[in-house]
């Protein structure tokens, strides 16, 4: 059985180191959560602007992680740049005129692509793997 621990602060200051056991504990990372997140909208057609802040942020985590210095290394090769400039533009957007919601197809397209290159590239277990 695997377990972990997660540390809890209390408003009254004091700290408390919680056992994890079992699945409970595979599922605590938030980098998990922003995978099967992301996972989830693309299945459902569903991907929204902010969509893409939470995939930069699944790529900042595993490049942190993995020892990367820049997240943006890890995007793919011949379209580096460009993704790059997707990403940042559409994560740190100002301007209230950019602020729609509602993605384009292509800006669809290229979250499920940039999830699926991470994926299979720097070693996340597929979907349904137990170890």
């Amino acid at each position: 059985m695997k377990s972990g621990n997660i540390l809890r602060r209390y408003e009254d200051g004091s700290f408390e180191l919680e056992e994890k056991k079992g699945d409970s504990n595979q599922s605590f990372s938030y980098h998990l959560f922003l995978k099967q997140t992301l996972e989830q909208v693309i299945a459902q057609n569903g991907v929204q602007k902010y969509h893409f802040t939470l995939l930069r942020n699944l790529y900042e985590k595993t490049a942190g992680f993995l020892g990367y210095t820049h997240w943006s290394d890890m995007l793919p090769d011949d379209k580096q740049l460009y993704l790059q400039r997707i990403i940042n533009f559409t994560s740190h957007s100002t301007l209230s005129n950019e602020a729609v919601t509602e993605p384009t197809e292509p800006e669809k397209q290229v979250v499920k692509l940039l999830l699926e290159h991470l994926l299979k590239n720097y070693g996340f277990s597929q979907s349904g793997d137990k170890k």
